[in-house]
């Protein structure tokens, strides 16, 4: 992909050929995989091909054994194996998402029932630690709530820079959103992040976003452009669109993606099989195979 922020002509191209492939029916999305540790030809040339259309595929399996061996041996079939090894990641980077009672780890709020609003995953890493794709995958769900919303962000860039060109370029400024730093006891935990909304990716050369809704240590950059440019962001992102998806994720059901703009519901649990995603964040893109 060239670069399709500052070329007008390379925008254009991509964004025909973007509107003119994407795919908008879900079902159109999902793909059956008959041993996720081991992908036919097709199964993989159908995921990869909807993870370069649309960057995300959803993908079904038979019941597993082990389910942390299959889904690490399926993100591998497409190159995911720089992955996040963050706060609460256990073995080869997968962390358990369900709601925890821990005290420290509760203080997340993947880690509780609470809904979660619209963001990217890894949005306060530092550009050398960017999250480029993510996994989920679906091994007990909820009784009740804990739908999946999802949206393309090279879809989001699209549509605001064709209603409105300032509004797309404001999002764009180096300094547009702040996360301050995280310090637990006096040491810091992790450095402040500043950047822009929308950027080119150095090493992929692919558009991408780094985004939170959540109001609680963010800050934007202090112009009127940039704060009416968000403000046109969350308003479309609350509205309904070809693009915008919504899936309540059932058992052995999963989602691979190029970090697409994402959230959920809260939800509520079965006592005796509490809802357990298991969730992979990669260094790197999914590899088109």
């Amino acid at each position: 992909m060239a670069n399709v922020i500052t070329s007008t002509d390379d925008y254009q191209f991509w964004r025909d050929e973007k509107l003119a492939k994407a795919q908008t029916n879900i079902e159109n999305c999902l793909v059956e995989v008959c041993n996720p540790a081991q992908l036919s030809t097709a199964e993989k040339s159908k995921i990869s091909d909807l993870c370069r259309i649309n960057n995300f595929a959803l993908f079904h399996t038979p019941a597993q054994q082990n389910y942390e061996s299959s889904i690490v041996s399926f993100n591998q079939q497409f190159g995911l194996t720089e992955f996040d090894q963050h706060l609460y990641a256990q073995k080869h980077g997968l962390a358990h998402i369900t709601q925890s009672h821990q005290s420290d780890q509760s203080e997340f709020i993947p880690y509780t029932n609470r809904a979660i609003g619209w963001h990217t995953d890894g949005y306060y890493n530092p550009p050398k630690a960017r999250i480029r794709a993510f996994s989920l995958f679906c091994v007990s769900p909820a009784e009740s709530g804990g739908e999946n919303q999802w949206i393309d962000q090279q879809m989001v860039y699209l549509t605001l820079r064709e209603d409105n060109p300032d509004v797309a370029k404001a999002l764009t400024h180096t300094q547009a959103m702040c996360i301050p730093e995280h310090k637990v006891d006096g040491q810091i935990r992790r450095k402040m992040s500043i950047g822009p909304i929308f950027f080119t990716d150095e090493l992929t050369n692919q558009l991408y976003m780094r985004y939170t809704q959540r109001k609680k240590n963010i800050s934007f950059h202090e112009s009127d452009e940039i704060r009416q440019a968000v403000t046109i962001l969350d308003q479309f992102l609350t509205s309904q669109t070809p693009y915008h998806f919504s899936h309540s994720m059932q058992a052995n059901q999963g989602l691979i993606c190029n970090n697409v703009l994402h959230k959920r519901s809260s939800y509520k649990s079965q006592k005796d099989a509490p809802r357990l995603l298991l969730r992979g964040r990669y260094f790197n893109r999914v590899h088109p195979w």
